[in-house]
């Protein structure tokens, strides 16, 4: 291979690998930010699942003083029955109420999570290329 057409191959791999080392800091902006979302929606989804969790305890312990009631109070009266199971229904809905309160809020959070995170990240890629060019253009090789 003769001197000039090594330098010329030398040329063009230094031009391919200033495009790849541009590209690094833009990696690595997307890549503190996808995890920094990740983290979010982790806590997001934890906090939903303790609270659901705990409602899932109540229910169970509704469930059984409403048996409870049921098997002391309410042979041979109707009414009395259909009281206890109106107010264990009614405390069940508020539940489920919760339930979807605190999902929307949850899915809320976590897509205001990652579109934050999404647009600081393009933010930076942005601003890293430009400056990654303008030094490119400025200093001679």
């Amino acid at each position: 291979m003769e001197l000039s057409t090594a330098v010329k191959t030398l040329e063009q791999f230094a031009k391919s690998t200033q495009s790849f080392a541009t590209a690094i800091p833009a990696a690595g902006s997307q890549g503190a930010h996808f995890w920094k979302a990740q983290d979010t929606v982790l806590k997001e989804c934890e906090a939903f699942s303790e609270a659901w969790f705990k409602r899932r305890h109540e229910a169970t312990q509704s469930a059984l003083d409403a048996t409870k009631k049921l098997a002391e109070r309410s042979m041979g009266d109707p009414m009395a029955a259909m009281s206890i199971l109106a107010e264990w229904q009614t405390h069940s809905m508020e539940r489920l109420a919760e339930d979807a309160r605190d999902y929307l809020a949850m899915m809320t959070g976590c897509a205001a999570a990652v579109i934050s995170n999404e647009v600081e990240a393009v933010d930076e890629t942005v601003a890293s290329a430009k400056s990654a060019t303008k030094s490119a253009k400025s200093e001679p090789v």
